[in-house]
């Protein structure tokens, strides 16, 4: 399969021409991911940043890039991830080093990946696929986090199960790699669950989950040993108002509640004749 048509597919699932407003992930006051970034990328801050080799033998997928994962892939190998930059809890976020983007060029290694775009997709969103996959009854998404495209980050739905089978079905999903905490049990039913996936354990969100009548919240980073200031303050923030409206948190790492998508996409790129594998490296 030639790059330019599984990137015609991949931008048009995840109507990545339309997407605007999502994160800045690389610094600007070193800018010198720019000798190797497609110029789209630049506008988008999604869809193909790297461009290898046209000829593409195999994808790989992952939650988070890293040198690590470069090193293992293959010549010609497509990478697929959510997000552009490594995700170590400390210090946090760390944009991937030139000699990353060197060893892309020298081997043909493409790189895409999607955020806004997939943490709203209807079908291949994390917190989507964690809420089919706990079996919320009338899901609902909202809360998105880009502009010009439908949907949201967050799925809120009933539950008839306890805390603890919640947190049971939850870890049967993800995984035995993937820690699953109960952070806070004000009440043993689980009632209307929030998902949450990946960074989401934000006072904001957790005010419009409110709104919805969220009695669970599930999230990826209530428990994070990331330093970077401006996540300890969205976490304690969050957490006092959970405590104050009597919430429950459950936990599950920020890489763990954004693997399934990942999982999933190695089926898609499987249905359109192209080897493909997850790559696992975390939890995060």
């Amino acid at each position: 399969m030639t790059l330019s048509e599984v990137v015609a597919d991949l931008d048009a699932y995840f109507r990545v021409p339309d997407v605007e407003g999502d994160a800045r992930w690389y610094p600007d006051d070193d800018p010198y991911w720019l000798e190797f970034v497609e110029r789209d990328w630049i506008e988008r801050r999604n869809g193909l940043m790297v461009r290898g080799a046209e000829d593409v033998e195999q994808a790989t997928t992952c939650v988070f890039p890293s040198v690590r994962i470069l090193e293992a892939l293959r010549p010609r190998t497509l990478l697929f991830s959510e997000h552009p930059v490594d995700f170590e809890d400390e210090p946090g976020f760390l944009p991937l080093p030139r000699e990353a983007f060197d060893q892309m060029k020298a081997r043909g290694i493409s790189f895409y990946h999607v955020h806004g775009p997939i943490d709203q997709h209807p079908e291949v969103s994390p917190s989507r696929l964690i809420a089919n996959g706990l079996g919320l009854a009338d899901p609902e998404e909202y809360f998105p986090i880009v502009e010009g495209i439908p949907g949201g980050a967050a799925v809120i739905g009933e539950s008839t199960q306890t805390l603890d089978d919640l947190a049971d079905r939850l870890s049967a999903l993800l995984g035995p790699e993937i820690p699953v905490r109960l952070v806070s049990r004000p009440h043993e039913q689980a009632g209307r669950v929030a998902v949450v996936a990946g960074g989401g354990a934000q006072r904001t969100i957790l005010e419009s989950s409110l709104e919805r009548g969220c009695r669970t919240y599930l999230t990826g980073n209530a428990v994070t040993r990331c330093r970077l200031e401006f996540v300890q303050d969205e976490v304690r923030g969050f957490l006092a108002l959970a405590r104050q409206a009597d919430v429950a948190v459950v936990d599950a790492t920020h890489y763990g509640t954004e693997k399934p998508p990942q999982l999933a996409m190695v089926d898609w790129f499987r249905a359109r004749g192209l080897a493909a594998e997850f790559v696992p490296d975390g939890p995060k």
